[in-house]
């Protein structure tokens, strides 16, 4: 069997095993030493008890040097790691001026104390007789200098006062407040307990802070570079909390992973939950268990559909560039009557197909067939007769060409199996069917396969599931999305992109978390538009960062946090002469800086097998409730696994 795990000793348990704990052990002997009876006739002791009593007056003087100065820097690095450079710069002038003092003062205390150790010893032990001279003149030394240093060591006192008070008063005329210990060593120590417990009913403990539903329904954003632990540490335990807070409602979800990480955690959330019938996958390669879905198998109409193929040709061009944006508005046009050609021509019960889209776009004459089936009394079928007859026939065929490849591009993959029978004919389940009833919609389809064919489905699944929700105003079901890699199914598109979601799903009582790696990759996704960018990233009231070494996104995280005014020191020392024993003055400047600094962001801790730690630190911006605040959370790793598999 093997032994219980130790506590590791946190850093500020370690510092106070330093130099308090050794000069409180110092001042412990000496009083002591004073406080004992000692006995007139034991030589012994007496001269056990002297020795004792200098050597720890000594090595208390020694400990109020060099120990006490390390001691002081480490601890006020810790109390001022989110000041800002102004104020590090305020407090690390005062640590100078008082190392000053405190060396001067300490070294005249050792000639002193020195001096008396050898006189008095020397009555004992003779070899120190030999040093008397030594020490006599080292004890008037020391004496004329402590006696007269009120005047010749005033400068520094004065410099330490100053720089002390202009200390306290950097911090009084801020909105910064030092930690104090109790508050660093909490935040050093990872959590005890699991990754995440239940609150309440949707309320949930993650990151050693309480969530709700409330705060993700105004939806959140993660940033951490590769590695940081966006996946393992947050969106697992997120993910795990939404569940477990809403096990009386039954939340709703869909789940995109452009990774494939997330089908066995969600089978497993959901056999641990007592909800295995709830999980509905999309996974082409894998018969069994995959649903059919269809999605042109909807309610809604033909225009609303042909914008969803507009979305899903932006995904795959790169966000749509200027000069595509003719093409693709062309090809949502052709679609749009196509879709409504195929509704009057199919089958009763038989919705459209990709294949039939393609087939269509490829030839006129399959055109003129399916028109050919039109019923002369159809209004519908009137516009789209005229569309093909007067507008798509007559283009010029460069145009018509290029129309043509922009939507036989995107729809050739799904000809081949088995795509071509997963995403045809009539679906296992509408998406209005999953929201209603609860269920847990995972779409499989890694990027590293298929990555044109990945970001199309699951533009499609997004946007019909986008709309489902939004029809769905106060709903009493939850619902969420959850998506990692956030940037590789991003949309932009006016009026159906993720932005124009994200600023409407509260009212629908559903949250959207999403994560992404940083600020340049959401550019790249919709063409560098900057706007569209950060339109998205207003609308998320809880930004998670964790690690990141990308400038851009430190410099925009680091704006969202505000401002500060801060007081900038500087000092200045005059030398003296004849009784002028010089000065030191000090003055400071008003400037703003940063909240939080870039570089706070590079510094957070990873995961690391190799050093042994288990969590990922986070700066939050907190938006979503009454008062904005900044939270500094540790995230433990939450490997979710069976059971069974976990004890093995």
């Amino acid at each position: 069997m093997a032994a219980p795990a130790t506590k590791p000793v946190s850093e500020i348990q370690k510092l106070k095993q330093g130099f308090p704990q050794q000069a409180g052990v110092c001042l412990a002997i000496m009083a002591a030493i004073h406080i004992l009876p000692k006995s007139p006739g034991d030589k012994t002791f007496r001269l056990l008890f002297t020795v004792a009593y200098f050597g720890a007056a000594l090595a208390l003087l020694y400990l109020i040097n060099k120990p006490r100065a390390a001691y002081m820097k480490r601890m006020y690095e810790l109390q001022y790691a989110e000041g800002g450079p102004a104020l590090e710069q305020t407090w690390r002038m005062y640590l100078a001026a008082l190392n000053r003092f405190c060396s001067i003062v300490s070294y005249l205390l050792l000639a002193f104390v020195g001096a008396n150790a050898v006189s008095i010893l020397s009555k004992w032990m003779s070899v120190f007789s030999v040093l008397s001279p030594v020490a006599t003149l080292a004890w008037w030394g020391s004496l004329a200098g402590i006696v007269l240093f009120p005047r010749w060591g005033k400068g520094y006192l004065s410099d330490v006062l100053q720089k002390r008070r202009m200390l306290k008063e950097s911090v009084e005329t801020s909105d910064f407040q030092p930690r104090n210990l109790a508050t660093i060593a909490a935040e050093q120590d990872v959590p005890e307990g699991p990754p995440v417990s239940l609150v309440g009913d949707q309320s949930f403990k993650a990151g050693g802070f309480t969530w709700t539903w409330g705060d993700f329904y105004k939806n959140c954003v993660i940033f951490g570079m590769s590695g940081s632990g966006k996946t393992v540490c947050l969106l697992n335990a997120l993910l795990d909390g939404l569940m477990l807070s809403a096990q009386r409602s039954r939340c709703a979800g869909l789940i995109l992973d452009p990774k494939g990480d997330f089908k066995k955690k969600i089978k497993t959330l959901c056999r641990k939950y007592g909800r295995e019938r709830d999980v509905v996958i999309i996974n082409p390669d894998s018969k069994s268990e995959t649903i059919h879905w269809n999605p042109l198998d909807s309610k809604d109409d033909e225009l609303e559909i042909a914008a969803r193929f507009a979305a899903a040709l932006e995904s795959v061009q790169g966000g749509g560039s200027d000069k595509d944006k003719f093409w693709i508005d062309s090809a949502k046009k052709f679609i749009r009557h196509a879709i409504t050609l195929l509704r009057i021509t199919n089958a009763v019960g038989e919705p459209p197909t990709l294949a039939q889209i393609g087939g269509l776009a490829g030839s006129l004459k399959t055109v003129y067939n399916t028109c050919y089936w039109v019923p002369d009394d159809n209004p519908d079928g009137d516009q789209c007769l005229a569309y093909f007859a007067d507008e798509w026939a007559d283009l010029a065929n460069e145009t018509r060409t290029t129309i043509q490849a922009f939507i036989t591009n995107m729809i050739d993959p799904f000809l081949m199996e088995p795509y071509a029978t997963v995403f045809s004919g009539k679906s296992t389940m509408t998406v209005a069917e999953m929201i209603d009833d609860g269920k847990i919609l995972y779409v499989c389809m890694p990027i590293a396969d298929k990555e044109a064919m990945s970001k199309v489905i699951c533009t499609f699944v997004k946007m019909e599931y986008y709309r489902e929700v939004l029809k769905r105003p106060d709903k009493p079901r939850p619902s969420f999305f959850l998506c990692d890699e956030f940037q590789v199914y991003f949309t932009g598109m006016p009026g159906k992109g993720d932005a124009d979601f994200f600023e409407r799903s509260r009212q629908s009582n559903h949250a959207n978390v999403v994560a992404t790696q940083n600020y340049p990759a959401l550019m790249k996704a919709v063409g560098d538009k900057e706007s569209v960018v950060n339109n998205m990233l207003s609308n998320c009231s809880v930004k998670i960062f964790l690690r990141n070494t990308d400038d851009k996104t430190n410099d925009w995280a680091s704006k969202i946090f505000g401002q500060r005014l801060v007081a900038m020191a500087s000092s200045n020392v005059s030398g003296g002469a004849g009784r002028n024993s010089g000065s030191a003055g000090a003055s400071a400047s008003r400037q703003y800086d940063q909240k939080v600094r870039p570089e706070e962001f590079v510094g957070l801790a990873t995961p690391d097998k190799i050093a042994k730690v288990d969590y990922a630190d986070t700066i939050v911006h907190m938006a979503s409730r009454a008062t904005v605040t900044k939270e500094k959370l540790r995230w433990r790793m939450h490997l979710i696994q069976d059971s069974v598999s976990s004890n093995v």
